[in-house]
């Protein structure tokens, strides 16, 4: 049965009014995938769009014609060439019948969004699918030393707002599902797709079809041409290509262009055939490989034979969850077999909910320089580092926290890519977990290990572990912007305690019985890896144990979102702004930056709202560890603020600040006669205030220092309804602290402690 019967493609080639017309590259590659010599693809299984039939309309009527005539077994070929864009954050393809000068809501309507393109691909049955975007053409390099053409899209010059696009890996990413689909675009980001002077193709396309040609192929070991081999094939060859003319102008060009492409290919699916010509150069069958099966068709997808499990590429995905988990393998295989039952555990735990969980990586297909083992090449490292920063940046940008949890020679990708990624997107990663990674190398005395022989560039002393060892300390100087727990396996026959614990604090470190790949395989919810990275993502002394773990994960991501946003220039900040950064920085436990900001910020002398926020920071302080300096720094803080407010007649600023000085009159000075006459001056500015959830918190307080029990319950109540996570928070701990104080009793089954904590602490 000829393994190409059930192999169908899409082929988009578009002619624009800036010059560009890349309609020659989707017939050419249309002529390779019908050649029965060839390729050898059903030609009626072949839809080849150009011209006017490559519009908005015919793209998607051809992906919706391709969903009806595909099956689970199916392979399905896209090609793309043309120009990319995006507008308004929207990444988009540019097809036929957009043209220069249209208004914005013509162009809009007749762009096809990538949003559009992934929802089709999602309507396809089969994950065996390949996306080759060929984008953002440049032409006119030669040895003549010519610099390139750089072309815009149309809507660069019109009303649109668009821009010269710089950002295929962007629009890439905007496709991806996530589900498996191979996507191998042309150029990286700021880089263009070039063609040379004399050739017909980009240079992008020419290898594509030299490729699908097997022309590749310098030993023919297998009958069939797979993704795995093009995709890296067209890695090494165009960045050379370039390269090469680059150098050979004068003066030289400073350009490149590197292909993208997304690593995570579980399927290594055949794309074409090797021509007839060259099939008696087919190599003996590998040993273990039965006759007519190469060593990577043996249970491959459309083969016939039983496939291994299948990869997961997605745990956990829910509505409104801004918090992600990114579990990063090493070179033993992909996340599922690496980091066993941990994720479906931290699933299971409702203290992760508002979590979303997924593997990240590469494809068990890959090879690593020297091989699937605990140790790898570091070209690999490099290239999974690049796509872990254009993910963070595009596909995982709707998150506001991620935790990394890596193992191995993952610990190695997620250090280099820390140092790599932007500082927006650095500023994302609130969690760090290394877990037997040789983030120190290897020691020039385990190099007497026969096994540890091939593996000089994990020296200590080499290049890369020195180089990232230094550019380690460089960017973070001991002050790293991310919790962070490395853990060690007690009988690790690969990593050496050294190489694991060296280079971070002590108190960052820990070693559990085990050994290199049992740390990451907990045998249930008991197991001291599942508990020790559940209570490291988890605990918080801010929140605390706040009833509702979903809330309270929400609110830590809403909070990292709040001090990205306003953190920059907090100096700059309005008076919300700073309380809202000032809040956000203590709910992440950050409290010595909240009042190095608050007394610094020129508003501290003369706003009586931020007197008291400072205020509120000292008895917060008390609270925790009762200090006479701390309550009495916030006594004055609050009391010199309510001097000002009282003059001004802001009657909110005067029962806010007065209904703590009640408090603290109490806890502090154990002074009830002055904590009723501040709670009596609270309640008559309160009752000159509007309505609003801290008016009738305060009533609520100043009933409880009046001796009034029920009137409390009554106003605490309906404050419970009004308030959010940090509101609930800050109303019960001043209650049950004042409760506490006045009636002597910290009894669980008191009546009104259990009234406030069913009130606000579920």
């Amino acid at each position: 049965m000829d393994l190409l019967k059930n192999a169908h493609a899409l082929l988009i080639g578009i002619a624009y009014e800036d010059g560009l017309d890349t309609i020659g590259d989707a017939e050419d590659v249309a002529r390779i995938l019908k050649d029965p010599d060839r390729c050898g693809y059903p030609p009626e299984q072949v839809t080849l769009l150009t011209g006017a039939k490559a519009d908005r309309s015919g793209i998607l009527e051809a992906l919706e014609a391709l969903a009806e005539r595909t099956d689970e077994q199916s392979s399905v070929f896209l090609y793309y060439s043309g120009h990319g864009d995006v507008l308004d954050g929207v990444f988009h393809f540019v097809p036929h019948g957009i043209r220069e000068g249209m208004e914005y809501e013509e162009y809009t309507a007749a762009w096809v969004t990538a949003g559009e393109i992934r929802d089709r691909i999602n309507a396809l049955s089969t994950r065996r699918l390949i996306f080759f975007m060929d984008c953002c053409h440049a032409t006119g390099i030669a040895s003549s030393g010519l610099k390139p053409k750089i072309t815009a899209s149309p809507s660069d010059a019109g009303e649109s707002g668009g821009q010269n696009f710089e950002q295929l890996e962007g629009l890439a990413q905007k496709v991806d599902n996530e589900k498996g689909i191979s996507i191998v675009a042309s150029c990286k980001e700021e880089q263009e797709s070039y063609q040379l002077n004399g050739d017909k193709n980009s240079v992008f396309t020419k290898y594509l079809l030299e490729a699908l040609e097997g022309n590749h192929l310098s030993e023919v070991t297998d009958p069939y041409v797979r993704i795995l081999e093009v995709a890296g094939y067209l890695l090494r060859v165009v960045p050379e290509t370039i390269e090469q003319v680059a150098r050979d102008c004068d003066p030289p060009l400073d350009i490149r262009q590197e292909p993208y492409v997304n690593l995570e290919m579980y399927d290594n699916f055949i794309l074409s055939r090797v021509p007839g010509n060259r099939l008696g150069q087919v190599a003996p069958a590998a040993e273990g490989v039965g006759p007519g099966e190469t060593a990577m068709e043996k249970g491959a997808p459309g083969s016939g034979r039983p496939q291994a499990d299948e990869a997961r590429l997605i745990y956990r995905e829910t509505p409104g969850a801004n918090n992600l988990i990114l579990f990063i393998h090493g070179f033993t295989g992909e996340a599922s077999r690496t980091f066993g039952s941990l994720p479906d555990l931290l699933m299971e735990d409702p203290e992760l909910d508002g979590w979303d969980m997924k593997p990240f990586g590469y494809s068990q297909f890959i090879e690593p320089e020297h091989g699937k083992q605990v140790w790898g090449g570091i070209r690999d490292i490099d290239r999974i580092v690049d796509y872990f920063c254009t993910s963070v940046k595009y596909k995982f940008a709707d998150y506001d926290r991620i935790a990394i949890v890596a193992h191995g020679l993952g610990g190695l990708v997620a250090q280099k890519a820390l140092l790599s990624v932007r500082e927006e997107a650095l500023q994302k990663v609130s969690h760090l977990v290394l877990m037997g990674c040789p983030s120190n190398g290897l020691a020039p005395e385990e190099f007497e290990a026969e096994w540890h022989q091939d593996y000089g560039q994990m020296r200590r002393e080499g290049p890369f572990i020195s180089g990232l060892r230094k550019d380690w300390e460089t960017r973070f100087a001991g002050k790293l912007p991310f919790s962070l727990s490395v853990i060690g396996a007690s009988s690790d026959t690969f990593v050496s305690p050294e190489s694991c614990f060296g280079p971070f604090p002590e108190t960052a470190c820990v070693t559990l019985d085990g050994d290199h790949f049992s740390i990451v395989r907990p045998g249930g919810p008991d197991a001291p890896s599942h508990r020790l990275i559940r209570d490291f993502l988890t605990g918080t002394e801010a929140l605390g144990k706040f009833g509702d773990a979903q809330e309270r994960n929400l609110a830590l991501g809403r909070y990292e979102a709040v001090v990205r946003e306003l953190g920059e220039d907090p100096m700059a900040l309005t008076l919300k702004g700073l309380r809202q950064l000032v809040f956000a920085l203590e709910g992440l436990d950050r409290r010595e930056e909240a009042m190095k900001l608050l007394e610094s910020h020129p508003e501290a002398e003369r706003s009586t709202d931020l007197m008291g926020i400072i205020g509120g920071r000292y008895k917060r302080a008390y609270l925790r560890k009762p200090n006479k300096k701390d309550g009495e720094t916030a006594q004055v803080y609050y009391g010199i603020a309510l001097d000002t407010a009282r003059e001004k007649n802001d009657f909110p600023q005067v029962y806010y600040l007065a209904i703590n000085l009640a408090f603290l009159a109490l806890v502090v000075e154990e002074d009830r006669e002055s904590m009723q006459q501040f709670a009596r001056m609270a309640l008559e500015a309160a009752e000159k205030s509007p309505d609003s959830l801290w008016k009738t918190a305060t009533l609520g307080e100043a009933a409880l220092y009046l001796g009034n029990l029920e009137a409390a319950q009554t106003h605490y109540a309906k404050a419970s309804a009004q308030a959010g996570i940090r509101e609930k928070l800050s109303i019960h701990l001043n209650a049950l602290a004042a409760y506490c104080e006045l009636h002597e009793t910290r009894r669980e089954d008191d009546a009104f402690i259990r009234f406030l904590k069913t009130h606000f602490l579920s």
